[in-house]
C-alpha cells in the first residue's frame, strides 16, 4: 500500500530562509554617536565656563579701570540757626559726669467695646547713650574750717547740667505696630520727642545724684586744695572732708569763705 501522507516527489518544499541578525556596524555607529555627544558636551561646557571666567575677569578689570577714571565727590552741609547765647558768669564748677545707656519704651494698646475686642499693641523702643553732667554754683555759700590737719568743707549742693548730652552715634530705634494698628512711625516719633524731658527728670533724681556725689567730693576737695588753700602752708598735707549743703548737719563752720568774684579782686 502506498503511504498517502508522504509528499510527492515532484512537490519538494523550498528550504527555510536563514534568520537575519543585526549588523555590528549599527551598534558601533550608535556608540560612536553617543561618544561624540558626550565629548561635544564636555567641550562645550569647558568653552562656556572659560568664556564666563574670561568675561568675569574682563568686567572686573573694566571696573577697576573705571574706578580710576571716575571722580567721586561727597559733600555734606550743616546749617545752624543760633537761638540763644548766654554766659555762666564764671559761676559754674563742673564736678562729675555719668555715662549711661538709656532705654525708652512706649506701649500703645487699643480695644473696642470695653476691652471686648483687642486691636493690638504698638511697641516703640529707643536706646541711646546719655552723658549726664553735674556742677555747683560758685556764688552760693561755702563754709570752710581748718582745724589741725583737717579741713572741713560744706559746699553748695550738686546740680545737674541741663539738658544732658545725647550721643546720636549710638542711637537705636525700632517700632512695631499691632495686628490692627498702623501707627508704628507715629508712636516712635512721639516717643523720640519725649526723650529730652525724660532724661532731664532722670538727671535730677535721687539715684543719679547719689551716683554723682562721690566723684563730686573729689572734685571739690581738689578745687579747695588748689584754689582756696593755695597760700596755706600745709595745704598739701591737709585732709579735706567735703559735705554738700543739701546733706550737711547744719553746724556752722567758720570762717565762711566764698570764692573771689570780679568785683572783690584787687
Amino acid at each position: 500500500m502506498t503511504d498517502m501522507s508522504e509528499t510527492p516527489s515532484g512537490d519538494v518544499p523550498p528550504p527555510a530562509a536563514p534568520e537575519r541578525k543585526p549588523s555590528g556596524c549599527w551598534k558601533a555607529l550608535v556608540l560612536s554617536f553617543l561618544a561624540t555627544l558626550l565629548v561635544g558636551g564636555v567641550v562645550a561646557w569647558k568653552f562656556v565656563d572659560s568664556t564666563a571666567s574670561l568675561a568675569r575677569r574682563g568686567s572686573e578689570w573694566l571696573a577697576r579701570v573705571s574706578e580710576k577714571l571716575q571722580t567721586r565727590t561727597l559733600e555734606e552741609t550743616i546749617e545752624d540757626a543760633i537761638l540763644r547765647v548766654t554766659s555762666t558768669q564764671g559761676d559754674i564748677l563742673e564736678l562729675a559726669t555719668i555715662e549711661s545707656q538709656e532705654t525708652f519704651t512706649s506701649y500703645d494698646m487699643r480695644t473696642l467695646w470695653g476691652n471686648t475686642v483687642y486691636l493690638g499693641t504698638t511697641v516703640s523702643e529707643i536706646q541711646v547713650p546719655v552723658v549726664y553732667r553735674y556742677h555747683l554754683r560758685l556764688s552760693e555759700g561755702w563754709k570752710i574750717e581748718v582745724k589741725g590737719d583737717q579741713c572741713r568743707v560744706i559746699a553748695p549742693k550738686v546740680r545737674p547740667t541741663l539738658p544732658p548730652a545725647i550721643r546720636t552715634d549710638g542711637l537705636q530705634k525700632k517700632s512695631k505696630a499691632g495686628w490692627l494698628r498702623f501707627n508704628a512711625e507715629e508712636n516712635l516719633s512721639k516717643l523720640e520727642k519725649e526723650i529730652t524731658p525724660k532724661i532731664e527728670t532722670r538727671a535730677g533724681d535721687a539715684r543719679h545724684l547719689e551716683l554723682a556725689r562721690a566723684p563730686s567730693r573729689e572734685s571739690v576737695a581738689e578745687f579747695v586744695r588748689k584754689w582756696v588753700l593755695d597760700e596755706h602752708p600745709d595745704a598739701e598735707r591737709l585732709t579735706i572732708v567735703v559735705e554738700f549743703a543739701d546733706e550737711a548737719d547744719g553746724s556752722a563752720f567758720l570762717p565762711v569763705l566764698k570764692p573771689a568774684t570780679p568785683s572783690t579782686v584787687p
